[in-house]
């Protein structure tokens, strides 16, 4: 090789020696972890990328739908009217929810919300019910039992009718409360016998203690066409108070002439009757024979037998005692009567239809022979 050779090659060494050395060092500053781990975040931008455009390409050709929504904040049990309603456009898709047309918040109108809606949430048939259908939120559950008697016409359901509080009839010691109109009222949920309400707790209580009040069930009054209610209910209250007032008054004189008491001349006496041989026992008003008890032998004294001292007609009787208003001699007589037999008159009632005097004679017969077949055996005892 010349010397000018030389020199050339030894010139291109010496430009090529630092290029060289440069990409070696550019090798060796990126690993290959670092290039993977570049190359998998480029991915995951790509994608994600893609999936963006892809949303935000079906948002565009996707179509919106008028939806109805609530306009406002509306709480469970609120009744509705259209103007709680207004529309929004939604992609929905298979979401329930009720289309949009200028007619559709009508159909919600004098509803019941069934439960919270807030303003802007899609709308359901579902969210709604028939007010009185059931119970909404605090309320609760009231059966109304009726007694249709007094209506003159078929009541149905919607119709206003009275209501009205049977009353009591007096009776000794009560004085019962005249039939009497509660209020008007629109039949809700009625089924033919009773109405079904959905009340706030205060209203519930109310109507249950009123129905204890009055026996369980309200009478029911239809009103006629063109009837004003408070009319109607007025003078209903005016005839059912006389009705009762002279109800009172009779009851009241019943008792007083049922209320025995002493004629001129006349004492009472309570006499006390012993029932001991009827089981049964026996009641005012009954006839019965009045029945000396007799006393067995005794030492020297032959006592004396059994035997029908009167009939008797029980009056002004009750629990074994029987008040009696008679003229002097005959009060003496039953006030020393019980000394005299030795203690309280039995009783024996008197069948109907049955002869007072044969059964008092078969009756002293067998008494007779009874006490001296005993008396023959205390004799001979002795």
């Amino acid at each position: 090789m010349t010397d000018a050779n030389a020199e050339t090659g030894a010139d291109v060494q010496a430009e090529t020696a630092p290029v060289a050395a440069t990409a070696k060092r550019a090798k060796r500053g990126l690993p290959e972890s670092t290039r993977r781990l570049l190359l998998i975040v480029a991915g995951v931008f790509v994608l994600a990328g893609s999936i963006l455009g892809f949303y935000l390409v079906s948002d565009v050709f996707e179509e919106r739908y008028p939806v109805l929504v609530a306009a406002r904040d509306i709480e469970a049990g609120e009744i509705l009217s259209s103007a709680d309603f207004t529309f929004d456009y939604a992609l929905v898709g298979s979401v329930p929810h009720v289309h949009w047309t200028p007619e559709a918040p009508f159909a919600f109108e004098g509803m019941a919300a069934a439960e919270a809606i807030t303003a802007g949430e899609l709308v359901r048939y579902d969210m709604v019910i028939v007010p009185d259908a059931a119970a909404v939120g605090v309320e609760m559950e009231v059966v109304v039992p009726l007694d249709l008697a007094l209506a003159v016409d078929e009541v149905s359901e919607g119709e206003l009718v009275l209501l009205v509080d049977p009353g009591v009839e007096p009776v000794p010691g009560d004085e019962g409360r005249p039939r009497q109109v509660v209020r008007e009222f629109v039949l809700t949920n009625f089924d033919g016998s009773q109405m079904r309400l959905y009340l706030e707790p205060e209203e519930w209580a109310e109507w249950e203690v009123y129905l204890e009040h009055i026996g369980g069930a309200f009478m029911v009054v239809d009103l006629g066409i063109g009837a004003d209610p408070a009319e109607t209910a007025q003078r209903l209250d005016a005839v059912w108070l006389e009705q009762w007032t002279e109800a009172v008054a009779e009851l009241e004189l019943a008792l007083a002439e049922a209320v025995p008491a002493a004629g001129p001349g006349e004492l009472e006496v309570i006499v006390s009757l012993d029932d001991g041989l009827v089981p049964s026992g026996v009641a005012d008003g009954d006839l019965v024979l009045l029945v000396d008890p007799g006393a067995e032998p005794l030492g020297n004294d032959p006592g004396r037998p059994r035997s029908v001292i009167d009939v008797l007609r029980l009056e002004n009787y009750e629990g074994g005692l029987m008040q009696m208003f008679v003229e002097p001699e005959e009060w003496f007589y039953w006030r020393t009567l019980p000394a005299l037999i030795g203690g309280d008159p039995l009783v024996l009632p008197v069948p109907e239809g049955t002869d007072v005097d044969d059964m008092s004679a078969r009756l002293n017969a067998q008494w007779q022979a009874a006490w001296e077949a005993f008396a023959a055996v205390a004799r001979g005892a002795s």
